[in-house]
Order: C-alpha cells, then structure tokens, then sequence
C-alpha cells in the first residue's frame, strides 16, 4: 500500500466534503452540485479504503459497485450501503440539465450520508505513522 496515493485520496474526498459543507450555507442551496460532491467524497473514500487495502479501484463512478469491492474486505461496510446507494445517482446525472429534480431535503439527506461514508471510512485507515503502540 502507498500512503502517499491513499492519502491523495483521503485529500481529495475531504476537498469534495469541504465544498459541500460551504455550499450548504448558501441560499439558495445549489442542490445538484452540492449532491454531486457529496457522490465523490463517497467515491473517493471508498477508492481510498481500496488502495489502502491494495485493491486497484476500477474507473467507476458507480457506489454500489465500489462497497461491494469494500465489503469483500469487510463484512462492516454493510453498515454504509444504504448510503452508497442513495448518493449513487449523484455522481453523473447533476452534472447535465434536465436530468434531476430535487429539493432541500436531498442535499440535506445527502450530506448526512456523505458524512456517515467519510467518517466511517476514515476510521478504518490507519497509516504506519498514526499507529499508537
């Protein structure tokens, strides 16, 4: 396992989780990116868990399919696959018009569960240098 690569990961998801939690404080709320960050801080932190269990994540948007790849490392992830699968359309539909209606409670719903991925996710990667003895 690189740290380096799996903490670029890290990096990226936490960006993406940053941006959403800036974008929820202004009104009006933009629902479709908000949602959307919200899909690729999940996507980059189930790549992250991969790699860090040195499993190349495939070039896949799709949620489902990467806690699936998790859950062949941990029967924990079961834990999170509501989540993945709520966010799942997020990921490439609000990137074009006409393609989602939401509301306020989806970005709201969404980013409790973006959370909930992160978090737990982040739990479970431990570098070399974070390890107490």
């Amino acid at each position: 396992m690189d740290e380096f690569v799996v903490a670029e990961w890290l990096r990226c998801a936490d960006n993406d989780f940053e941006t959403v939690k800036i974008l929820s404080g202004h009104y009006p709320m933009q629902l479709e990116i908000i949602c959307y960050h919200c899909q690729q801080t999940a996507e980059k932190t189930l790549k992250a868990f991969l790699l860090y269990n040195d499993r190349e994540p495939p070039k896949t948007h799709n949620l489902e399919s990467l806690v699936d790849l998790c859950k062949e490392i941990s029967d924990e992830f079961d834990e999170i696959v509501e989540d993945c699968e709520y966010l799942n359309p997020f990921g490439v539909q609000p990137r074009y018009p006409f393609g989602l209606e939401l509301v306020d409670s989806d970005a709201v719903i969404s980013i409790k569960k973006c959370g909930n991925i992160f978090n737990f996710i982040k739990n479970r990667i431990v570098f070399n240098n974070d390890k107490s003895d």
